[in-house]
């Protein structure tokens, strides 16, 4: 924006200036023009940051009217000076420059000026304000900035935004994002900001369903951004702390981001915007699963071999003795893959015993994405309007998951008088999200799913029953793994639709009463309605079985404000601020109907149902807040500015039912900012082109949700046999605190803003330290008590940290420009108190002594939020050493657990990081993107388990000598002296577990006599004859499986990676190019977006990006699904 002002500007000045030339010199005897003594000619030229000529710059003897502009190539020749005079260089813009002529030519360099043009930002509230006034971080990013072809916008910030955590989840193509500003404040598990859409608060609800069961799939349908057009926004700005987000009171704890969207300035003429976006999704590399080893069963417990023999691996063989897949284990200890040997496949047909490779991936098709935004904008001096219509349509990685958008937006605006003008909009989105994604990795990781061997497109459509269902005993495809007929079955089969429709009409209109007093009326609603049916088909005999169901929520948001701004300047201060009122309503409703099981097979309608219909209602949500409003601003000769602000919100939800409560606070704050290069500019060095401190404290809050304080009964009831009803009710178990009030954040923070070299190097650093106190918890009380839990007010949680943005153009001349961009962001937090009748610890998500991975985040105090706590920790002696227990029965050693809650470290990232570069040559433009995180610990299930099974690759270590296998030939006997089974046999997958063995440990030795190994190391038991080293599958099963798994770094790992985000290449074709086809503006563009880690500290490459949902507990991947990379393809016309 500045250089195309700058531009014009130029040519502007340029015409008038040379009129003004053209003037003087044929009206030589104007009485403005002096001719003084003739001593030289002063010569020279102008340039500006990037080496070219600044054109039409104003070239002035001081103190005198002799002057003349810049040419061309901003050279300048001026008549009639002396030495020793003042030569002043000016052009709007840059920042003037006076030289003393010494009678030699004049190489000039303008800097641009920052003050002049100060770079206005969007702030809380919809406030628009200059960058250098403000006393608080805040980060903008315009539309060409962001990534728009992503059915969630929060993706496309994802590496831009220093002091901000933004990852993807398992959800798929329209799943929650998690977005985490600073560090988690609150000990719930939603610490999203709220998203403001041109002063409209939407629904930042987290989805996280959980894992510790059988919930494979994520079921994830993301939330309202989903709905939102990308290509419709302006600016998108993220407001981090306390006194950026004070103004939002009781919603800004965890703060904001404010997107406003285009058609809100002034348009002359007509124009229309053509954006049509292509693009494909590909599924293109799987977790690490192994491709060595065949299915089988491990050495000692293998029981088909032969004659009974538990020790020598073979195939599992059908009756006439031949190796099948029919039937075999669902484990992969088996032998070496030999393409050589054929092997009996699940139908019959004779197979090379040889591994399809990356056949996972076979399960997945290749996505397809389109878009298309029309946008239309013009305008006189009186009124202007905007509008846009969209159409997204995404077809996913796996089948039949799909996603479609309708998107409308209207904006006009009408000056009614020269003291009145209204504006209003309203925007329409209607989005079909259609049957979330399912989880296909982890079935190539568990006992009993898909091996290498299994060719998944020829069984693709293998999974029916003659009889109707999925095929079972007796059935042509009985013998298909139940995980390919279940998974093909329900993509065909079920089918769940849901239509969300969303509409927001906004109205405001605008008073000038004084020249220093504006009134802002404006109101706002936002209705969504969702829908929902899901069409079960029954998988029994003949279709037996299935459901139907039918659902709807609605939400009518509305706001009401009204804003007395005020702006005055006094000499050298300009005083400014504002006073506003707010009415906020929500009311939400949610209807549920479903059959229990279908009479007919197949027909889908709440009447066909096999017994009682399931139905259930319910208004919830209801919420009003009442809030007051006031800011003011101070600055003294645009050098130092002085913020004050200050909220007072009533919430509905914190009045108790006898009109009591808490339910009215205060939230202030306090920012200013001082512009070092403003009052010192004659005495910073020239290279400093700006320097600007700030810093700001402030205080804002989260209250409760709707009913949290005034829960009531249940009813219901219980048919019995003979068909009557027996009533029952229930009563809450959790007792509130009689004067609960809101979350209190109490911040502050200081940074600095320097710019170097003509704008060249910029840097903005930040320090930030937060409390969170008052923390609304549940604590467990006793039962004697007669109720299981309370909700208090307790704890504080502290962040502190460093965020670093660093922006440089090393290299820029006429032709090229080569930027090199680095974001920096490091946050400690702490859980500085919680309540003394609580815990030892508050949970957060998953759990200890019971689930598939026995880990629990949670707040603990002295340490971070989301420290990690397991009972399943390896035990250990005095000294540190591991405790080993015996299975004497296939030989095996393994940890012993701890069964006591142990830290074994926190889910926080030490640093986040990225680096951009772009390249631009002309027209041509060239963009790529890093981001990175480091540390914090996750869990990953497909890890554990399928490690325990044999088919991940960490699996095949020790497995062979050329993974580090020991080799051995058995020498073990029987207790009666006999031969063993192994003895004999030569082995290559030997290995020595580490730890000592407990107490009172016997083994049975290679000797077949009984050994007492109490106290003696693995290794010594060895080296003495009394054992022979472990087989590797006996070792990574007892270290990983259900019942006898301990923590280990095969599956609880510290998570770094760095991430290949982005590469764009951007073409803008000449305007006589685009002219051809009548258009103003021609461009194309390639991205490809998601393209793979440069480094992936996870075992196996389990996408460390993994984690279900947007819950900031949450530290747990279930997933063992493919990378997807987008690629697209944007062309942009405008006329």
């Amino acid at each position: 924006m500045l250089k195309r002002l700058k531009s014009v500007s130029m040519m502007l000045f340029l015409m008038g200036a040379s009129s003004g030339a053209a003037y003087a010199v044929s009206n030589q005897g104007a009485d403005d023009v002096r001719i003084t003594q003739q001593s030289g000619t002063c010569t020279g030229i102008v340039k500006d940051a990037t080496g070219e000529g600044v054109i039409g710059a104003s070239v002035v003897v001081k103190g005198t009217t002799n002057g003349t502009i810049t040419g061309l190539d901003g050279d300048f020749s001026l008549s009639n000076v002396k030495e020793g005079d003042i030569i002043v260089i000016s052009f709007v813009g840059y920042q003037t420059q006076e030289i003393k002529w010494a009678g030699k030519p004049l190489d000039v360099l303008l800097k641009d000026d920052t003050q002049l043009l100060g770079e206005v930002v969007v702030t809380a509230l919809g406030m628009k304000r200059e960058e250098k006034a403000l006393g608080y971080a805040v980060t903008e990013l315009k539309s060409d900035e962001l990534y728009t072809n992503t059915v969630n916008p929060v993706a496309s910030l994802q590496g831009k935004v220093a002091g901000v955590e933004i990852s993807n989840s398992d959800g798929g193509i329209f799943g929650s994002a998690k977005i985490q500003i600073r560090g988690a404040s609150t000990l719930g598990n939603n610490n999203q900001p709220i998203y403001v859409v041109d002063g409209v608060i939407l629904d930042n609800s987290t989805r996280g369903r959980d894992m510790d069961g059988e919930e494979i799939d994520a079921i994830d349908y993301g939330n309202e951004l989903k709905n939102l057009n990308p290509d419709d926004f302006e600016t998108v700005s993220v407001l981090k702390g306390a006194a950026a987000t004070a103004l939002y009171g009781s919603r800004g704890l965890n703060g904001a981001v404010v997107i406003t969207t285009k058609g809100s300035g002034k348009f002359k003429g007509f124009g229309v915007d053509v954006t049509q976006t292509l693009g494909i999704d590909h599924a293109y590399k799987a977790p690490g699963i192994q491709t060595e080893y065949g299915p089988g069963a491990r050495s000692g417990r293998i029981g088909y071999g032969e004659n009974g023999n538990q020790w020598v691996p073979t195939f599992f063989k059908n009756g006439q003795g031949e190796p099948t897949l029919i039937g075999v284990t669902g484990l992969g200890w088996g032998p070496a893959y030999d393409s050589s040997i054929m092997i009996e496949d699940y139908d019959g047909r004779k197979i090379p015993y040889a591994p399809r490779k990356n056949n996972m991936l076979d399960m997945y098709q290749l996505g397809f994405n389109t878009n298309t935004n029309v946008s239309i904008r013009g305008g006189n001096e009186t009124t202007s309007f905007y509008s846009s219509v969209s159409y997204k349509k995404v077809n996913s990685t796996t089948p039949n998951n799909t996603f479609e958008r309708y998107a409308f937006l209207v904006k006009g605006s009408h000056k009614i008088s020269d003291r009145v003008d209204i504006a209003a909009s309203v925007s329409f989105a209607n989005s079909k999200p259609r049957n979330a994604a399912r989880a296909v990795g982890e079935y190539f990781t568990e006992n009993g799913g898909l091996n290498p061997l299994f060719d998944v497109k020829y069984y693709r459509d293998k999974y029916l029953s003659e009889q109707g269902g999925i095929a079972r005993s007796g059935d042509t495809y009985a013998n298909v793994p139940s995980r390919s007929k279940s998974y093909w079955f329900n993509i065909d089969n079920v089918d769940y639709n849901r239509k969300e429709t969303v509409v927001r009409p906004i109205l405001e209109v605008n008073v000038k009463i004084a020249d220093w007093v504006r009134f802002k009326g404006e109101g706002n609603m936002n209705y969504v309605y969702v829908r929902e049916e899901n069409k079960e088909l029954g998988t029994g005999v003949a279709f037996d079985g299935g459901n139907y169901t039918l659902a709807q929520q609605t939400k009518e948001q509305v706001t009401f404000a009204g804003t007395f701004t005020f702006d005055k300047t006094i000499k050298d201060f300009n005083i400014g601020g504002f006073l506003r009122g707010e009415y906020f309503n929500n009311y939400q409703t949610a209807y549920s109907v479903a059959t229990d099981g279908l009479i007919v097979p197949g027909q889908f309608f709440i009447g066909n149902s096999k017994r009682q219909i399931k139905a259930s209602g319910k208004i919830e949500g209801t919420k009003r807040m009442l809030s007051t409003v006031f800011a003011f601003n101070a600055s003294w000769k645009n050098q130092i500015y002085l913020d004050v602000t200050g909220r007072n919100d009533w919430s509905s939800s914190l009045v108790y039912s006898n009109k009591t409560g808490n339910y009215s606070y205060f939230y202030p704050s306090v920012s200013g900012s001082w512009l070092i290069s403003e009052t010192f500019k004659d005495q910073l060095p020239s290279w400093i082109s700006f320097a600007k401190i700030r810093g700001s404290w402030a205080q804002v809050g989260n209250d409760t949700g709707a009913y949290t304080i005034n829960s009531g009964y249940n009813v219901g009831n219980l048919q019995l046999i003979d068909g009557s009803y027996v009533y029952t009710n229930s009563f809450s178990s959790t007792a509130i605190s009689p004067s609960l009030k809101p979350e209190r954040k109490n911040a502050w923070e200081v940074g600095l803003d320097l710019r170097f070299l003509n704008n060249r190097i910029n840097l903005d650093a930040t320090y930030y330290k937060e409390n969170t106190k008052d923390q609304i918890m549940n604590i467990a009380t006793p039962s004697i008590s007669g109720i299981s839990n309370q909700l208090i007010n307790a704890g504080n949680i502290q962040n502190s940290g460093v965020e670093i943005a660093l922006n440089t153009i090393p290299f820029r001349n006429k032709d090229w420009e080569w930027n090199l961009d680095f974001t920096f962001t490091k946050n400690s937090n702490k859980i500085v108190e919680l309540h003394p009748d609580a815990a030892e610890y508050i949970g957060l998500r998953g759990s200890t002594g019971w689930g598939n991975m026995r880990i629990q985040s949670a707040a603990k105090v002295g340490g971070p939020y989301g420290v990690l706590i397991s009972d399943i920790t390896p035990k250990r002696d005095d000294n540190g050493n591991i405790i080993l227990k015996w299975s004497d029965s296939d030989r095996s050693a393994y940890a012993d657990r701890s069964l006591k809650n142990e830290m074994i470290g926190d889910m926080n990232p030490d640093f986040l990081g990225s680096v951009s570069t772009g390249l631009t040559w002309k027209n041509l433009s060239f963009r790529m993107a890093l981001d990175m995180r480091f540390g914090g610990k996750v869990a990953s299930y497909g890890n554990r388990y399928g490690t325990a099974y044999g088919w991940t690759e960490s699996s095949l270590k020790f497995r062979d000598e050329a993974h580090g296998g020991m080799t051995w030939t058995s020498q073990y006997l029987n207790a009666d002296g006999s031969q063993s089974g192994s003895y004999g046999v030569t082995y290559h997958d030997g290995m020595i577990p580490q730890g000592i063995f407990a107490s009172g440990t016997t083994v049975t030795g290679v000797d077949g006599k009984s050994h007492d190994v109490s106290g003696m190391s693995y290794q010594q038991a060895y080296q003495a004859g009394i054992l022979e080293p472990m087989h590797a599958a006996s070792y990574y099963n007892y270290a990983n499986q259900w019942s006898t798994g301990v923590i280990n770094d095969g599956w609880v790992h510290d998570l770094k990676y760095i991430a290949l985000r982005e590469i764009t290449v951007g073409y803008t074709f000449p305007a006589n190019i685009a002219g051809k086809i009548g258009a103003k503006r021609l461009g194309v563009s390639f991205s490809a977006r998601n393209l793979g880690y440069l480094y992936n500290s996870l075992p196996n490459d389990v996408n460390p990006e993994g984690v279900r949902g947007n819950l900031s507990g949450e530290f747990r991947i279930r997933s063992f699904d493919p990378y997807t990379a987008n690629y697209t393809m944007t062309i942009n016309v405008g006329f």
